[in-house]
């Protein structure tokens, strides 16, 4: 797995999310803006640990006032290494290089489980890009009911239908569609995507 590390002036974050993701890690990403005093300590004393624990880092200096500077950088970075399994930790650095940090995941449509420590260092919330990203398919009345359906408890598509009034056939399909856009999983669990695109469209 590739560790992505948004870095700022402090990197107590950083030393969390490494300690956590542990032997799962392949090789770290660090993405910051480093001509400040600060900054440049911290990195260095991030890349001093990294090598003392020998793991492979690679850093990646950008502009953090300048979005598409970014964007740019970090999308050929992902795209480079396309195939590997990521985790971006989104705790440190400017707000404006962590949405684009964020976004250029959105962008290259290559996926990643996000990971983020609040400040007071109380809870890690993790979601996976995939989890946010906007669907392909245009959600009906029909789509919605079978999404309730399933978050009431309902999972076969005969039971499904019958409790929607739905056909069976149509109930068959939307299924199908919705298993496509991961609204639910192959056993017809709502996703996190699923149960949050319910939540916002869902009465």
């Amino acid at each position: 797995m590739i560790l992505v590390l948004t870095l700022g002036f402090d990197e107590k974050f950083q030393y969390r999310a490494l300690m956590r993701q542990g032997k799962n890690i392949e090789k770290v990403i660090i993405v910051g803006g480093f001509e400040e005093e600060k900054a440049k300590k911290a990195l260095v004393s991030l890349t001093n640990f990294l090598k003392t624990v020998n793991v492979p880092y690679e850093v990646v200096e950008v502009d953090p006032r300048d979005f598409e500077n970014i964007v740019e950088k970090v999308g050929k970075v992902i795209i480079n290494n396309a195939g590997k399994d990521f985790t971006v930790n989104l705790s440190g650095g400017m707000r404006l290089m962590i949405l684009a940090v964020f976004s250029a995941f959105l962008l290259t449509g290559i996926d990643a489980i996000v990971e983020i420590e609040t400040e007071d260092l109380t809870k890690v919330y993790y979601f996976k890009v995939s989890d946010v990203t906007f669907p392909s398919l245009s959600l009906t009345k029909d789509h919605l009911t079978i999404l309730k359906a399933i978050k009431d408890g309902y999972s076969s598509a005969n039971v499904i239908s019958k409790n929607t009034e739905i056909p069976l056939t149509t109930t068959w399909r939307r299924l199908n569609e919705l298993r496509k856009e991961k609204f639910i999983d192959e056993s017809n669990k709502l996703t996190m995507k699923g149960e949050l695109l319910l939540k916002i469209y869902g009465s």
